[in-house]
């Protein structure tokens, strides 16, 4: 027979079960996820940068 489950959730970083009220299993995965939101955060708003950045120039190119 098969064996009921607790509620429960994943790791978002590794993976790991947790407990279902939790997010990351420490704060080494909650701070590692912070890093990488922050790191994804930077590299959208220079591809923001440089989206406008080829609209102008080829406003005033033209």
């Amino acid at each position: 027979m098969a064996e009921k489950l607790l509620q429960h959730k994943h790791c978002r970083m590794c993976g790991k079960a947790i407990p279902a009220d939790d997010t990351f299993c420490n704060d080494t995965c909650k701070g590692e996820h912070t890093e990488m939101m922050r790191k994804k955060k930077n590299q959208l708003l220079i591809m923001m940068f440089i989206a406008v950045a080829m609209m102008v120039f080829a406003l005033f190119s033209a």
